[in-house]
């Protein structure tokens, strides 16, 4: 009966790297599959043009540039920059298309003017009212502190002496 045990141990530890083999090789065939992905041909972009897609915002992608961001649009937009450039465009004819059609948000540094302002200058005028409120709270706070106790008038300070030593006579 043991002999059957032990057979069938010799025959499960036999598979175990045979199947561990197999599962790595799927694991691995699958990764390749899934990485293979067609890469579609971009037409070399001018140094221009990258600087143009630098300035510009990926509408698809927070906080990346068309220059860098990988999204489909982000593509078109670089390839639409290149074929305007092309066809004799400036910088800002450029730039002043995607504002229209995008808004102003897709400009990396807004314009500085109109309301937009508020973008440039809020950070520095709520540092300017943050220290102007902690300066005015730590005077206010160092005033109240200087503040004198008020002296009793005579009369109450004699009954309090009095009452103290007869307090201290009946102990």
């Amino acid at each position: 009966m043991r002999r059957c045990t032990s057979d069938r141990s010799e025959r499960l530890s036999s598979r175990k790297p045979l199947s561990a083999a197999v599962a790595i090789l799927a694991v691995l065939g699958l990764t390749l599959l899934v990485m293979a992905r067609p890469v579609a041909a971009e037409e070399p972009l001018s140094p221009e043009a990258l600087d143009i897609a630098n300035q510009l915002n990926c509408p698809v992608c927070q906080g990346q540039s068309v220059r860098d961001s990988n999204s489909e649009l982000a593509r078109q937009m670089r390839q639409l920059i290149q074929q305007k450039l092309d066809r004799g465009e400036s910088r800002e004819e450029i730039l002043q298309y995607f504002v229209d059609r995008y808004g102003v948000g897709v400009l990396r540094e807004p314009p500085r003017q109109g309301y937009l302002w508020l973008l440039w200058w809020g950070p520095v005028i709520g540092l300017v009212v943050g220290v102007l409120v902690v300066v005015l709270y730590l005077r206010r706070r160092s005033t109240s502190g200087d503040e004198s106790v008020p002296v009793p008038p005579p009369d109450y300070v004699e009954r309090v002496e009095r009452l103290l030593r007869a307090e201290g006579e009946s102990r």
